[in-house]
């Protein structure tokens, strides 16, 4: 009898339990159980959205490599660059192949000599950037299109204050461009140093063009004394007169 009433007992009190909990165990289910095949169907819309992506660029290289050396694009090539370039921007806008669309219809905009075009372009790559080195490079890129627009202040807004990271070498050499395009010679000297030293080891072609920047602005070293006693006479000469 004793075992009978302590199964009964337990059966009361599994009702009890359920009474209390079910309801959030077969929720802790179907939301794990969900979940996962949210998650799953989740990534597999990324990657088909990935997988459009690239085609479309895919389109844009093989239009691009259309010219023949030494000659731009045609109208019609262009506007289907760009029209491509739009519809990754607005379809695929988290993707990275947007970002380099946007780069490339920038590129076109400057042979075009459309500096607002190309800013354009290329202040929504840096502000739809996935991360901060591509930010940096569409960041000096958009630097260096201002400077040519005339827009100094704002090129040198644009390098300056930045964490540029392994860009550093050359943001600095812009900020000295931009310096002497404004006259300023010594901070375009300091700023070419600056480069100079956070230069990678190895890179000629960089060294020796920063350091042809360099003696373009290297201040002039007077020896004072020297200068001095060649403009003073000297005892001997005025005992002599």
């Amino acid at each position: 009898m004793a075992d009978h009433i302590t199964e009964e007992e337990q059966i009361e009190a599994l009702k009890r339990w359920w009474d209390e909990n079910g309801k959030q165990v077969v929720l802790a289910i179907v939301l794990t159980v969900g979940g996962y095949f949210g998650w799953e169907a989740y990534s597999d819309h990324v990657e088909d959205q990935a997988a459009a992506a690239s085609l479309v660029y895919q389109q844009m290289l093989d239009s691009v490599d259309e010219a023949t050396p030494g000659n731009s694009l045609d109208a019609d090539k262009q506007a289907e660059i760009n029209q491509l370039a739009d519809s990754l921007k607005q379809d695929y806008s988290n993707s990275q192949y947007a970002f380099y669309g946007a780069l490339i219809k920038a590129k076109l905009a400057v042979e075009a000599a459309d500096l607002s075009a190309a800013a354009a372009e290329l202040q929504w790559a840096m502000d739809n950037a996935d991360e901060a080195v591509s930010e940096n490079i569409a960041r000096l890129r958009l630097a260096r299109v201002e400077a040519a627009a005339g827009n100094l202040d704002a090129a040198l807004q644009l390098v300056q204050g930045v964490d540029a990271g392994p860009l550093k070498s050359a943001f600095d050499e812009a900020k000295g461009d931009f310096y002497l395009q404004q006259g300023n010679s010594a901070a375009a000297y300091s700023a070419y140093e600056a480069a100079m030293m956070a230069t990678e080891a190895g890179n000629a072609s960089s060294s020796q063009l920063l350091q042809l920047k360099l003696r373009q602005v290297q201040p002039v070293v007077v020896n004072a004394p020297e200068a001095v006693q060649a403009e003073e006479p000297s005892d001997e000469q005025d005992d002599a007169s």
